[in-house]
């Protein structure tokens, strides 16, 4: 359960940081100032790989506790 609230805080944080992001964009070309242009990694990729990192880490926590209880209750 506390994965769940984690990852819907992070993703609800991650939307609200991009539609800001969108709308002062939107602000600058109405005022017919620059924007300026985005390089590097996008966003997405980065939360992407973060969240990938999170839940193969838990995943494979998960798998080695109940290999390790598993085999090791006979030793």
């Amino acid at each position: 359960m506390f994965w769940k609230i984690v990852t819907l805080a992070v993703l609800i944080a991650f939307a609200w940081w991009r539609l800001r992001q969108f709308l002062r964009e939107r602000r600058l070309r109405n005022l017919g100032e620059p924007v300026p242009e985005k390089r590097g990694i996008r966003p997405i990729s980065i939360l992407a790989a973060a969240m990938l990192v999170a839940y193969g880490g838990y995943l494979l926590w998960v798998v080695a506790s109940q290999t390790f209880s598993t085999f090791g209750a006979g030793m």
